[in-house]
């Protein structure tokens, strides 16, 4: 594990406060809870910079801050039971489900739902997870209001400039004391008054949903059930040659659609997408591999036939080459 610091306070009710940084996307994505979690870099992400505090809060309810120090997609896959509320920590340019994003925007995920995001470097992000029965409270309680559900699988919110400012200095100072302080984020006070706060911005975030999406909004949702379909399809077929026909002929949709849809939601074309997934399933198996492994047969498992080019776009991506990572995991 490349974890390259980490702090954690226990409670009674077990660790309340976590903050770790990593040198790895894979560690990363696998200590986000409530979520199944892949990071596919863009570029090459070394030196690989990476953080995430979560904070334990009463009711079930579950704060998370992550920060990305590279280009990268977000593919992830919400657990059942919990709405999410995810919201960006900065205005660095990014798309969360086909929707361009930014500090005034709030995304409401429904349980179970899918996130497909990107963003071009540097950024952070804040996603409160709450039960649908504590959610169900706090909108009766704070809102006179009930839990609307919705079809899609998230919806984008907006939130006003005040709402916005206050947010953005409490996530701040969560990110602070986390750091310097983090035993002073698991007591009960300050975890009631934190999760009391948040419990506000979501009830704020849903009485800021509109009746329907609008049109636009409604393209880039259909665009991001498209680019799913067409994940699964690659899923399925990981090692076998595949073409944008067969992509199209899975979804059913034309190529220029397609193309759009990859375009929209990830911010790169399907082919290069599916190449990007192919090695990191390469890297994977490699820093698990054995020292009578051959990384021809590692290459060609999934769908890599030109081994020079597959060693050429290995190396640019992950900064060396496939030999190296496996020498690495032997030793």
């Amino acid at each position: 594990m490349i974890q390259v610091g980490s702090e954690e306070v226990e409670g009674s009710a077990g660790v309340l406060v976590v903050r770790r940084d990593f040198g790895d996307p894979d560690e990363m994505a696998a200590a986000v809870r409530r979520a199944d979690v892949e990071y596919v870099p863009l570029a090459n992400p070394s030196p690989f910079d990476a953080s995430l505090v979560r904070v334990e809060l009463e009711g079930g309810a579950l704060l998370q801050l992550g920060r990305m120090g590279f280009a990268h997609v977000t593919r992830a896959r919400f657990h059942d039971g919990a709405w999410q509320i995810v919201t960006a920590l900065d205005d660095v340019p990014r798309s969360w489900n086909g929707q361009a994003v930014d500090r005034s925007c709030a995304m409401v995920y429904r349980p179970g739902a899918e996130f497909q995001g990107t963003a071009p470097g540097q950024g952070g992000w804040a996603a409160l997870s709450l039960p649908s029965s504590r959610l169900e409270q706090a909108l009766a309680s704070l809102a006179g209001a009930e839990l609307r559900l919705f079809p899609e699988s998230c919806r984008l919110a907006r939130v006003d400039e005040p709402t916005r400012s206050r947010l953005s200095s409490l996530l701040e100072r969560v990110v602070r004391v986390a750091a310097e302080d983090p035993a002073a984020l698991s007591g009960a006070e300050a975890r009631r008054a934190l999760g009391e706060s948040l419990l506000g911005f979501a009830v704020q975030a849903f009485g800021g949903l509109p009746q329907r999406p609008a049109e636009r909004e409604r393209t880039m949702l259909s665009h991001s059930r498209v680019v799913a379909m067409a994940e699964e399809f690659m899923r399925s077929r990981l090692a076998l040659p595949l073409y944008v026909a067969d992509l199209c002929l899975a979804t059913g949709v034309s190529e220029r659609t397609l193309r759009s849809a990859f375009h929209n939601v990830y911010g790169t074309g399907p082919n290069r997408f599916l190449k990007l997934r192919r090695l990191i399933q390469v890297r994977r198996a490699l820093q698990h591999a054995s020292p009578d492994t051959l990384v021809s047969e590692v290459a060609t498992r999934h769908g890599f036939w030109d081994l020079g080019r597959f060693a050429g776009d290995y190396r640019s991506l992950f900064g060396e080459s496939p030999s190296r990572t496996a020498r690495r995991a032997s030793a």
